[in-house]
């Protein structure tokens, strides 16, 4: 439709989804059974409701052939929460004060003119978690190592702190937390400022 009214060019898609995959959901629909093989996290390690990349990940797909050079592919560490400020940045918007505190305008790194990683990104689902371009850092956390409600999921918890070098280890399956105190430290940091942050009045 966009093609025939000669506004495809111009126009501005965006194509992405919620975190994490999840095949048995409660629904009687023999997902798990018709997967034939097909892992639905790809390379990460658990699914939805997971702290593990497969249960925080999110794809995203940008089009907008006018302003957007060629096919690329960006291995970028930005967050669907910096469409607030870089959408708002596209449009010449001021946000109200105090709105949307944790996004950030990534919009040249959005429309692929440059590479520029977000610093960090806080992540929760069982429990929190840092994710830098390379790190990945899980804070301790007492809970269930599998989901109890339904589907057989990781949830991420440990007890102790887990460290994943991400840039190598894709899959988190080697915690590094014991060889990186420093790094440990380092992104702990992070959160307890973020927390800091969020409980002023």
């Amino acid at each position: 439709a966009l093609d025939e009214r000669g506004l495809r060019e111009n126009t501005l898609i965006i194509l992405s989804s919620d975190n994490g995959p999840v095949v048995d959901d409660g629904y009687d629909d023999h997902a798990e059974e018709l997967l034939n093989g097909h892992s639905p996290a790809g390379p990460f390690r658990g699914n939805k409701y997971s702290a593990f990349e497969g249960g925080t990940a999110v794809p995203a797909i940008v089009s907008w052939p006018k302003e957007i050079p060629g096919s690329q592919i960006s291995d970028a560490l930005v967050s669907q929460i910096d469409w607030f400020a870089s959408m708002a940045a596209l449009i010449n918007a001021k946000l109200p004060k105090g709105s949307a505190p944790d996004s950030q305008n990534r919009l040249n790194t959005w429309l692929g003119k440059d590479q520029t990683d977000r610093p960090w990104i806080i992540e929760e689902s069982s429990t929190m978690s840092v994710r830098t371009k390379n790190w990945k850092y899980i804070e301790p956390n007492d809970g269930p190592a599998m989901i109890t409600w339904g589907p057989k999921i990781e949830t991420g918890n440990l007890s102790t702190p887990q460290l994943y070098h991400v840039a190598d280890d894709v899959a988190e399956r080697k915690n590094e937390a014991s060889l990186y105190p420093e790094r440990v430290f380092e992104l702990q940091n992070i959160l307890r400022h973020v927390r800091m942050k969020n409980l002023k009045p």
